[in-house]
Formats: C-alpha cells, sequence, structure tokens
C-alpha cells in the first residue's frame, strides 16, 4: 500500500491537499493501490465532493505508524516539524518521500526527500480542458482566519471578480463579501473554477501554479509579504504579481510549459515497489 499524507488545518490553506491529490490519481491511472490520510474532517468531505474515496483521518503526522505497516510506502506532504519517532519513519517502513515545500534543509535521514517548486519541481492535476466560457475569479485560498479579504476591499471594488469560497471561510462572513464580488463560487466547484475560467487572480502559490499549468491567465494578488523564495518561484513561473502599490489587474506575461514532476514521483515509487 502507498499512503499518502497531507496536512491539512483550519488555519491553513490546502495546498498539501491538492498535490496529494493529483498524485493520488496519477498513481491510480498506473493501478498501484493508494490510500489518502488527512488530519481535519472538512477535508476528508471535500476530497469526497472532489469524487475520492473518503480518506482516512488522523490526527498529526506522528500518527501515520497507526496506519502504514512495515511493507507500506508513504509520501508525506506537510509543514509539521520533523522530530522523535518521525525521524525514524525511514526505518520503519519500506520507503519514506517527503515533499518539502518549506524551502529550509530539512534533515530527514532515510527518507527520499523533494524540494517542491526549486528546480521546477511542480506537482498538479491536469484537467480536462473547456472553453473556459467564464471570464475571472479571485481564489484567496480555503482559509481566511484573520479575515484578509474584507480588510483588503478597496483592491477588489469595481474588478469584476468572482469569489472562490474557501471551505474554512467563517459564517456570515459571505454575508459581507456580496457586496465586493459578482458571485461567490462553492469550494467543491474548484476543479471546474480550474478548467472554466480564463483568468484567476489567487494568493496561493499552488493555486496560481495549478491554473497556469491549466491554461489560465494568472495574476498574483500579494495581501501578505511574499518571501523572496516565493517571488522567486512566481517569476520562474512567468506569473505576475499585484500588491497594494501596484493595484493593475490584467497583467500580460509571456505565456510557458509547465512541466509536472508526477511521472518522476511514480517512477521513485515503483523503484521501492
Amino acid at each position: 500500500m502507498i499512503y499518502l499524507y497531507a496536512y491539512t488545518n483550519h488555519k491553513n490553506n490546502l495546498e498539501e491537499l491538492r498535490r496529494t491529490l493529483a498524485l493520488y490519481n496519477a498513481l491510480k491511472e498506473q493501478n498501484l493501490e493508494c490510500e489518502i490520510l488527512v488530519n481535519e474532517y472538512r477535508a476528508q468531505l471535500l476530497l469526497k465532493d472532489w469524487g475520492l474515496p473518503l480518506a482516512t483521518t488522523i490526527e498529526t503526522i506522528k500518527d501515520i505508524d497507526a496506519v502504514a505497516k512495515v511493507d507500506d510506502i508513504v509520501v508525506i506532504d506537510s509543514p509539521e516539524i520533523i522530530e522523535g519517532k518521525i525521524k525514524n519513519y525511514p526505518n520503519k517502513f519500506k520507503a519514506v518521500i517527503y515533499l518539502n515545500s518549506s524551502f529550509k534543509d530539512v534533515e530527514f535521514n532515510g527518507a527520499k526527500v523533494i524540494n517542491l517548486f526549486l528546480d521546477k519541481n511542480y506537482i498538479f492535476s491536469n484537467l480536462e480542458q473547456t472553453n473556459k466560457s467564464k471570464n475571472s475569479i479571485f481564489i484567496y485560498g480555503d482559509s481566511d482566519y484573520e479575515k484578509t479579504i474584507i480588510k483588503n476591499s478597496e483592491i477588489f471594488k469595481n474588478k469584476d471578480l468572482d469569489l472562490y469560497w474557501g471551505i474554512y471561510f467563517f459564517v456570515k462572513y459571505e454575508d459581507s463579501l456580496k457586496d465586493i464580488f459578482n458571485e461567490i463560487i462553492e469550494s467543491e466547484d474548484y476543479y471546474e473554477c480550474i478548467k472554466d475560467y480564463q483568468r484567476i487572480v489567487t494568493s496561493s502559490l499552488q493555486i496560481a501554479l495549478e491554473a497556469k499549468a491549466n491554461k489560465c491567465h494568472v495574476e498574483f494578488l500579494e495581501l501578505k509579504s511574499l518571501s523572496a523564495s516565493n517571488k522567486e518561484i512566481l517569476a520562474a513561473l512567468n506569473i505576475g504579481i499585484i500588491n497594494k502599490i501596484n493595484k493593475d489587474y490584467n497583467i500580460t506575461l509571456e505565456k510557458d510549459i509547465i512541466y509536472n514532476i508526477n511521472n518522476k514521483l511514480i517512477d521513485i515509487i515503483n523503484s521501492y515497489m
């Protein structure tokens, strides 16, 4: 069995879950037996809405060994600290593949570590293309715990944008946002958004990548300060940045080809089978 662990939390975006879903679908196409592990039940239900079998819910990365056994392969996509018994996972399982999205060196001896985004290590879903009949949508992400969108409402006024409703957005927050955006799109329709919208404005690095890879015009809205690493990644993806100083939407940059490392990961996994 191949276990794919995606960190999920109501205060965070679900970038790990989107990558895990893409990898899960790629593995199933190869007829490889795999299962997704998450640590938040709403993320589990969202996966089901996205068409996957019900995932298994565990508490944290430290509970992977309550499910996985010695002959299993474990793929971990999580920002949780690698400490304690987790360091022994490479000795406990057939193989551990760690997807590092922190842009920092991680000491995980015995694990195969892949630094995401760096050196164009991109994981995303390749979706069936449509005629992209809808115009523009803003996808902040899956959580707006600090109500960042409403605090920056002036940026969105008169921009003719729909809004993607994140799964962890607050109850009644929708009422505050209805006056700013044209239409509010539910979280279960995320992949329909990527397929149907011509232009996606986002504040999520993973969503920016997925949208660009699926032939959307993409702009990154910097509502919180970007790290130098994230700016370099957006530059490599040829995605323009909008912020409170530069409010020019519809930035046009040359389109380029995005390469997917799903097949590379499958080859690595197959080498352990």
